[in-house]
């Protein structure tokens, strides 16, 4: 990812799998020429969108995701071209790194039942580490409109990538 000119902000940035699968796709398919992938991508499709999300992403001092995240992204990169899966990972490891990502483990037995059936556990870990008050006041980056609005309701500022990549950005 690209450094910014953006200052640092001493907020947390929760990185849901949706914004984090968009940015490795936008590199597969720029950096790595996996013009195969190019119709998966869905928000971030120009340099302009890139270079949003980005300076958004780098407008936050400590940037964090959960265990469950990762996972998803991997069941995302297990879906690609076989041949591929080593150059992916090599671009999710250097945007880990890059970032300086955090992962928070949250445990299922420790996420409320009804609410796992209700949006899944991965937006529950999501929603919990966005609880937890050792964040302070984090945001939640997504684009699921659920876990945006359950967010929400619990007092959890969340963002939908559109905004953010389309410029609406306060």
């Amino acid at each position: 990812m690209r450094t910014s000119s953006v200052a640092i902000a001493p907020r947390v940035l929760l990185l849901d799998t949706g914004p984090l699968w968009e940015l490795i796709l936008y590199l597969a398919v720029h950096q790595l020429h996996f013009k195969s992938l190019q119709p998966e991508l869905r928000f971030v499709r120009t340099a302009l969108e890139y270079e949003r999300l980005t300076q958004f992403i780098s407008s936050f001092g400590t940037k964090t995701t959960t265990p469950h995240v990762v996972a998803e992204i991997s069941r995302k990169t297990r879906e690609t071209e076989r041949k591929g899966h080593a150059l992916i990972w090599g671009v999710v490891y250097d945007e880990f790194n890059g970032m300086r990502m955090a992962e928070k483990l949250v445990e299922l037995r420790g996420m409320p039942q009804e609410l796992v059936a209700k949006i899944g556990a991965v937006d529950v870990s999501i929603l919990n580490t966005g609880l937890d008050a050792l964040f302070g006041k984090p945001l939640v980056l997504t684009v699921d409109a659920a876990l945006a609005s359950e967010c929400r309701k619990q007092g959890v500022e969340a963002r939908m990538l559109s905004e953010i990549v389309n410029g609406h950005n306060p």
